[in-house]
Formats: structure tokens, sequence, C-alpha cells
């Protein structure tokens, strides 16, 4: 039996290969796999240049958290005061300030509540740039997030500032208010 093959195959050096031609099953799947050889010593392995991406401890990711209340005034840093992953080194629960120990692609998160009643305005930053804001007013406790994914060279800074004065974060041994950041790719 005698099949025509005419199927694009890949992109090599900037040209559509095509095989076409009468061809065996076995005979096709040899020149298959002839062409992915072909394609890999010209462009390299697929994996290649995620080789360098750090491992295990050293991968950036951090997730810190508060346990207590704090009060702030106009531009003061939230401080998630406790670690619970600190890949990297990259997160200063003294300071509340995270730096990217390595120039990437980066996501953060982070939940944060109002005392109950009470307004709470604060905003994500990165370096001196305002990036997103979260306003929570209402009665009871009322949550804001923040989810965003920031290019950042590295030694950049991102951190959680307050936006009002006179605010309080609230949060107890619960754990009701976290900031978590991961590198997601160089």
């Amino acid at each position: 039996m005698m099949v025509l093959l005419f199927i694009p195959v890949l992109l090599l050096c900037g040209q559509m290969v095509a095989v076409k031609g009468d061809c065996n099953q076995k005979l096709e799947n040899g020149l298959f796999d002839d062409l992915i050889q072909m394609m890999l010593k010209i462009r390299g392995p697929v994996n290649s240049g995620r080789d360098h991406l750090p491992k295990g401890k050293d991968f950036p990711a951090f997730t810190a958290y508060r346990a207590s209340r704090q009060s702030l005034s106009v531009n003061t840093v939230v401080k998630f005061d406790k670690v619970w992953t600190n890949n990297g080194n990259g997160y200063n629960p003294s300071s509340g300030v995270f730096t990217a120990p390595m120039a990437g692609l980066y996501h953060f998160a982070a939940v944060v509540m109002s005392t109950d009643g009470k307004t709470l305005f604060v905003r994500l930053f990165n370096n001196n740039a305002k990036i997103t804001s979260s306003y929570i007013t209402s009665t009871g406790y009322k949550t804001g997030t923040f989810d965003v994914v920031l290019t950042l060279e590295k030694g950049d800074k991102v951190s959680i500032k307050s936006g009002h004065n006179s605010q309080t974060i609230y949060s107890d041994s619960d754990n009701y208010c976290t900031f978590s950041g991961n590198l997601i790719a160089l």
C-alpha cells in the first residue's frame, strides 16, 4: 500500500521542512526521528536556557504573615513579620521588604484585613513606583488582596505600604494577613 505523505514537520533554519513521497509507516517514523535529531543538533536541546535556573532553596520564593495587629501611618511598610518560606532569603521580615536576588518575572500575592468597621488603604510598591492599591471600607472585618506579576531587576524592592494615616492592619493567631512572592521565569 502506498501512502502519500505531505506534512509540515519542522521550522528548521527559518524554512519549513516537509516530507513528501511514497513511504511506509516505519520509514516515515524513521525520517521524522532523523529530522528531530537534526533540529536538536542545530538548535540545541528543547530545555536549553532552563539549566541555569536556581534549584531548591536557592529558588526565590517566600510566604510571610502577621499574627498580630500593626498600627500604620502614611507610607509605613506593612511588616509581615513571621515567615513560613524564604527561599533565597529575598524577604526581610524586619523591614517587610522583598529584594529580588536575581532579575526575572515574579508573581506576588497578598491578603490584608481591616479592623472591625474601619477603613484600610494600602498599596503595593515596586521600588518607589506604586503598582496597585487595595481600599477596604464597610462594617465588619474586611479583606483586600493583591495579585500581580512584575518584571524585576536584581536588587529591585517590593513592599506594601499604608496609603492613609492612623490605620491598623488586623491579624491574630489565625494569620489573616499574608504576603507571598516567587520567581516564575528568567
